[in-house]
């Protein structure tokens, strides 16, 4: 007997995200898969986790890995350094990188009521009821 293999997603949990396509670095993968399921985990206690938030939830895991990647380089050389050719005093581009990874985060952190001020808001997500047979009409025999 053939085994039925359910669809991606049908269980309501977005399907991860092939992370080797998006960083190239082994350990921004392994950051991404702890983010997804860290996310994964929250939403799905919350009772707010739904297939349709998968885009929205792979957006934040790379502003996630997005803002560390950028707070290491910022580590290594500062957020001001010298211009290449004038010398003069200028924002390192990875300090930009970082603040708008940050804020990408928190919109969509914010959007996916996933702060804890926001926990509170949003709806949770609706689960199928269990289906009746009969379309109504028949009475129960019990």
């Amino acid at each position: 007997m053939a085994e039925i293999v359910g669809l991606p997603g049908g269980d309501g949990v977005p399907p991860e995200p092939n992370w080797r396509t998006i960083f190239g670095r082994a350990p921004d993968r392994e950051a991404a898969a702890a983010y997804w399921r860290s996310i994964i985990s929250e939403l799905r206690t919350a009772e707010k986790l739904a297939v349709a938030n998968a885009h929205s939830i792979k957006r934040l895991v790379v502003a996630y890995v997005t803002y560390d990647i950028s707070a290491r380089e910022v580590l290594k050389m500062g957020p001001v350094i010298k211009a290449k050719k004038t010398g003069v005093p200028t924002y390192n581009p990875w300090w930009t990188t970082m603040g708008n990874a940050d804020s990408q985060a928190a919109a969509l952190e914010k959007a996916l009521c996933i702060t804890p001020r926001e926990r509170g808001a949003g709806a949770k997500v609706q689960r199928a009821t269990q289906r009746k047979t009969g379309g109504g009409y028949l009475k129960s025999r019990g």
